[in-house]
């Protein structure tokens, strides 16, 4: 070792820097095999990603300005809500009673209170009631219920001020 040393100090000033910036160029040159190279790939493997999430997020921003936005369809549901509830009752129930059309006796709309006669079973009975109660339309507050051979009357008197 003390012989590279001697060797070292005997050399002139021109060699000397030649072989220092030989060494400090394959240093260099290590470091960027060793480190520099492994992490300029990781780089590149981070902007390919981010990349494909950019363009992820813009494909998923331009399917959401495609829906309306979230004010729009609380108005829409506010104006649809409205007008479920202004509708009058008579077209509901004159949609359950043409739906009813066989059982259908006797229908006066114009007398007060109104009043409904049908021909029905007792199982047809029961879900009448339930359907008129999903409607708007004017519950009935008295009825009269008749036996028959074979079918059950019901008179039913619908008053507009029992109405929900």
């Amino acid at each position: 070792m003390n012989e590279w040393i001697q060797r070292w100090l005997n050399l002139s000033t021109l060699p000397r820097y030649i072989l220092l910036m030989a060494a400090a160029l394959s240093l260099l040159l290590i470091c960027w095999i060793a480190i520099l190279r492994p992490l300029k790939v990781a780089q590149s493997a981070l902007l390919l990603s981010l990349e494909q999430q950019q363009h992820s997020l813009q494909r998923r921003q331009h399917q959401l300005a495609q829906n309306p936005s979230l004010e729009t369809l609380q108005q829409q549901w506010v104006q649809a809500s409205a007008q479920l509830r202004s509708a009058s009752s008579v077209p509901a129930l004159e949609a359950l009673l043409a739906a009813r059309g066989q059982q259908l006796e006797q229908w006066q709309p114009d007398a007060q209170p109104r009043a409904l006669t049908l021909h029905l079973q007792w199982a047809q009975f029961q879900p009448l009631f339930a359907e008129m109660a999903k409607f708007s339309a004017p519950f009935p507050q008295h009825f009269q219920l008749a036996m028959q051979q074979t079918h059950l009357v019901a008179e039913l008197w619908l008053e507009h001020e029992d109405a929900p």
